[in-house]
């Protein structure tokens, strides 16, 4: 298991919804900052992507998620 590999929707199809790919693939943070209800649509952050950011998140939300968790997603505890 690789820890430090990148995550996209390309290399991890099934951890993307069709608007987080989307998102994804325009260069825009899927993080999603909104209370989320089963059927609910996204409420996805936009902000630019940061480059190489797992998950193509923006430089706030990579930090955040490395803080509890490694690039791959999985918890580091």
């Amino acid at each position: 298991m690789n820890r430090n590999r990148i995550v996209t929707p390309y290399t991890d199809p099934a951890r993307f919804t069709a608007e987080e790919k989307a998102a994804f693939d325009r260069g825009r943070c899927c993080w999603d900052v909104g209370v989320q209800y089963f059927g609910q649509t996204d409420n996805l952050c936009g902000q630019r992507s940061k480059p190489g950011a797992s998950f193509g998140y923006c430089a706030d939300h990579e930090r955040a998620l490395l803080e509890d968790h490694w690039p791959d997603g999985s918890p580091r505890r």
